[in-house]
């Protein structure tokens, strides 16, 4: 057996990531895209003062089964996602009352599907980012008062998968009731939107979620709710696409590898000076 390598720990311990998920063609490990959300909570490059305060979670903050109870009298379902934003936090337990931060993003993962789920307290909305346009045949379509189209007065009838955003809105305003958050009434009333992305996919291309953890990746460092234009610059050709997601699976490889929050990015940089 091959020796491995820690290539990536942050100042609270070694984060052990599937880096070669990053090859062209292969589907994005989660622990990638926990490694990134490490990233982006960390490196003070995506947190400018212009910026709302954002908190990544890592994948697993919500996973299926805690989606699969009709109820839960026994609080489960909340005490896994405090351990969950924990983990997102890696060590700074102080912030795990959510007060700190404007914006919360939960990466989801189903299958080999990943979209988010933004939770904005600041403005008072849950966001829906999904790079999926058309849900196609494993979705249910279901008539929900709370799953609107972003910038659409008027309930519609949407198609959203079993595991719809109205059970991570539950679970997220259960938390923030628990940690007595100001904000807590107010999500719990709040419309879920989902956001319109020109350049989203189809079922009907080849292997439509191999690029999908690169698109989760690419929403979380671009998105900021209604403050700004979410512009990704991805292009609505799926031939170019591909060209675009190629060049972002390297690009997030280095960042990080490279990243201060990665105690090994300076002794990793160090070595590339002789190669």
């Amino acid at each position: 057996m091959p020796r491995r390598y820690v290539m990536f720990e942050d100042m609270f311990g070694a984060r052990a990531i599937a880096l070669q998920s990053l090859e062209i063609g292969s589907n994005v490990a989660g622990s990638v895209v926990d490694a990134w959300a490490h990233v982006l909570n960390g490196d003070p490059k995506f947190s400018l003062p212009e910026m709302p305060r954002r908190l990544f979670c890592v994948h697993t903050a919500v996973v299926e089964w805690m989606l699969s109870l009709e109820t839960d009298p026994a609080g489960s379902r909340v005490s896994a996602f405090e351990c969950g934003l924990k983990t997102s936090l890696a060590g700074r337990h102080h912030l795990v009352d959510l007060r700190a931060f404007d914006m919360v993003f939960v990466p989801m993962l189903e299958g080999d599907h990943y979209y988010l789920v933004v939770f904005d307290l600041e403005v008072e909305c849950i966001h829906l980012v999904d790079h999926l346009g058309n849900r196609g045949p494993g979705a249910l379509l279901r008539d929900d008062e709370t799953y609107i189209m972003k910038s659409t007065p008027f309930k519609v009838v949407a198609y959203i998968w079993v595991f719809f955003p109205g059970l991570q809105k539950e679970i997220f305003v259960d938390y923030l009731k628990l940690v007595n958050h100001p904000k807590a009434t107010a999500m719990q009333t709040s419309l879920i939107m989902r956001e319109d992305l020109p350049w989203s996919t189809t079922h009907r291309i080849a292997a439509p979620f191999v690029e999908s953890g690169i698109f989760a990746m690419r929403h979380m460092e671009q998105f900021v709710g209604s403050r700004r234009n979410f512009f990704c610059r991805f292009s609505v050709h799926w031939a170019r696409k591909k060209v675009q997601s190629n060049y972002l699976r390297k690009r997030y490889a280095a960042e990080i590898l490279l990243s201060p929050v990665n105690k090994y990015g300076a002794v990793i940089r160090h070595r590339l000076e002789f190669v």
